[in-house]
Formats: C-alpha cells, structure tokens, sequence
C-alpha cells in the first residue's frame, strides 16, 4: 500500500498548524514589544517632568494639537470612504431601479399579450381536437411563456427587495456621514482653540525660549536625552531581532529533526520560516545612495556643521518647509517612539532593522503611533515648528547603533 500521499497530506497539515501558531507567537510578540515600547516611552516622559522650563509648557499645548490634526485626518479619511461607500450606492440603486422599471415594462407586455389570448389556453388546446403532436408542441410553448413570467416576476421580487436594503444602507451611510462632519467640526474647533493656547505661550516665554536655544549647555543636554533614547531604543530592538534569530534557528533545527515530515514540505513548497523582525525585502545597508529625503524643502545647515554659538555640531539636516507638508518615512521601518521631546518637539522615530533608525522632529502633528508598521513613502508626519523652532521645517537625522551618520551620504 503506497503510504507516500498520506504522509504528504499529513506533512501539510502539521505544516499549516504550524504556520498558524508560528503567526499567533509573532502576533504575541509584536504586542509584547509594543507594550515595552510604550513603557519606554511613558518613562522616558516622566524622567524630564521634573525638569521645569519654559520649553516644557510647550509640550501639553503641542501634544494636544497634533492629538488634534492627526484625529483630523483619521475623521476625512472616514469621510472619504464614507462617500465613496454612498457613491457606489447610488449607483447600485440607479442600476437597480432602471433593471427594475424594464422588468415591469417586460411584464406588463407579457400579461397583456396573456390576456388578449384569453384564459384557459392549455385546457383549449387539449380539448379543440387539434393535431396531438401541434398540440403537444403548444403546451411546451406555453410551459415555457409561463416560467418566463415566473422568472422575470422572481427577478423583480428580488430587485424590489434589493433596492430596498440599498435605500436603507444609503440612509445609514448619510447619517454616518453627518456624524463625521459634526465630530470633524467639533475637533477642529478644538484644534483652533490648542493653537490659541499654543500661541499665548510663545507670546509668553518667546524670549526664555529663544535664550535656551542659544544656551549650550540646554542644546548639550537636550542632544544627550536624545541620546540617551536611541540608545535604549536600540538595544531594545537589538534584543526583539535576537529573539527572533534565535526562534527561526529553533524552527530550522525542528524542521531537520522531523525527517518523515520535512522532506514532503520541501517538494510542497511550504515556507515555514520566520522573517527577520522589521526587515524590508532589501536590508536598509543595501539602500545607501538611494534613499530621498522626508521633505522637500530649503537645506538650512549641513551635518557637523557648528551650531549657532558654537561648542555642538548638527548632527542631522535642517530643512525649512511649508507648514502641514507630509513628512514621509525614507524607508520600511516600525515606529518605537512617536512622543514631544524637549528641544525637538513632537518627534517620531522609525526602526529599519540591522542597528539603523531615522528621526523626524519638529513636527506639527504625529500621524503615526508605535507600533505601527511603515512603507517607503508613508506618510509619518506634517511639517510644523513645535519645540520652540522659531521657522516650520524639519529637523531629521539617521543613527546606526545609537551614533549619527550624515543622511546626505544616503540620498541621491
């Protein structure tokens, strides 16, 4: 008896088993680590609440208007696909009630020539004493008439009642759509009062805020809390891409231990190992003299460049842009901090794998949180000036193992 079927077939259910509990212990895990990220992230928070400046009655104001902006463009996202949604039903309903008027034209033919034969046509037809086989050949004419009636009365029954559930999803998506409007109306009131409130602290303290930026011992400072964050970003990161390593070897040893099941799995075709976390198809070192930069705008400093007053160096690139321009991710990444930071306003950092991250500062408004995972090109951010930047632009930088690295030698 040729067991070779069985064992193949069995070979791919444990293969789909183990692929499915493989996804859960991912899923798992990228919770896990979200959760640390977070953590770090409400530490590292609490660490500088103490730290009383003038810079830090920015950070409510400046949280809560990109809490604002970025609910904003969750609420028009909605909205669009909310009409887009009501365009598609309008246009089922119109097909529908244009299917439905030529359905009743077509019956209303239909019963009209009926009645002009009169009723009774089967039963004349058996009994006029015509040809059997003429007669036969009628009545299936007339079988045929009569479920063509069926049918088109069937079809018009269904249409009636398909018409009905569009009018009704048609009135669910108008309210939806107005419920969106009055909740985008309602935030964006709150927007404008934030940035009111925004604008009396800096009218404020514009002058405290000023000397701090110009203090070297505050750029000093503020450049080693930044530091200090990357740096514990990245051994935390270091240690999600070990584990992973360490759960694909565990798999691959599994798999050449299991000598029954692994051969039938290679002829399948059956890819049962774990990617690498947070890797693109392409490692980010292969992506060196390709990447483009997160804005386009006005280059205002170069990196290593002294600062002003001098004693710190830039280590990233300034780029002057307009106000609410997007600021995009350079690469495929997770983001493991989306947070305002003193001296660099609200900023998001986004992990590409192998020790390589990218800072975006400075912004008006966050639109993505951690944990969440980016393409090449995704929209990150908007362009603003929080943290006291006097001009709106973007302030980015890129580390690898925790040290800047100049993003010109990067980009094309």
């Amino acid at each position: 008896m040729n067991f070779r079927p069985l064992i193949i077939l069995l070979a791919l259910i444990w293969s789909l088993c183990a692929s499915a509990n493989q996804a859960d212990r991912k899923q798992s895990e990228l919770d896990v680590l979200k959760q640390r990220l977070q953590t770090l992230q409400r530490e590292f928070r609490s660490t500088q609440a103490h730290r009383q400046e003038a810079a830090d009655e920015l950070g409510q104001s400046e949280r809560a208007i990109s809490s604002a902006l970025r609910q904003l463009r969750q609420l028009d996202g909605e909205r669009q696909r909310a009409q887009t949604d009501l365009q598609a039903l309008t246009q089922q309903t119109d097909a529908t009630t244009a299917r439905i008027r030529a359905q009743q034209a077509h019956l209303a033919q239909v019963l009209k020539a009926a009645y002009q034969r009169g009723q009774g046509d089967a039963l004349k037809l058996m009994l006029n004493g015509a040809d059997p086989n003429q007669a036969a050949r009628d009545l299936r004419y007339l079988a045929h008439l009569s479920r063509a009636r069926h049918e088109t009365i069937e079809a018009l029954r269904a249409d009636l009642a398909k018409l009905a559930a569009l009018r009704q999803q048609t009135e669910q998506k108008t309210t939806e759509l107005t419920q969106l409007q009055k909740a985008r109306e309602a935030e964006q009131k709150k927007l404008l009062a934030d940035k009111r409130a925004r604008e009396r602290i800096l009218q404020k303290l514009s002058v405290q805020i000023q000397q701090q930026r110009r203090e070297i011992t505050s750029l000093k400072r503020d450049e080693r809390s930044l530091t200090q964050l990357v740096e514990r970003l990245n051994r935390l990161m270091a240690q999600q891409a070990a584990r992973a390593r360490a759960a694909q070897q565990a798999q691959k040893n599994q798999k050449g231990g299991t000598n029954a099941a692994s051969q039938p799995r290679r002829a399948l075709g059956v890819n049962t190992e774990t990617p690498v976390a947070f890797r693109s198809d392409k490692p980010f070192s292969g992506l060196k003299g390709s990447l483009r930069l997160p804005v386009a705008g006005e280059l205002m400093n170069r990196f290593g460049a002294p600062r002003e007053g001098g004693g710190v160096s830039w280590k990233g690139l300034f780029i002057r842009a307009a106000e609410g321009a997007a600021v995009k991710a350079i690469a495929a990444g997770q983001v493991v901090f989306a947070e305002w930071l003193r001296g660099f306003g609200n900023l998001i950092i986004v992990d590409h794998g192998e020790g390589y991250m990218s800072l975006y500062s400075n912004n008006e408004s966050l639109y993505k949180q951690v944990g969440e995972r980016v393409q090449p090109g995704d929209a990150i951010a908007a362009v603003g000036n929080s943290g006291g930047q006097p001009d709106p632009g973007l302030y980015f930088e890129m580390r690898h193992q925790s040290r800047p690295v100049n993003p010109l030698l990067w980009v094309k």
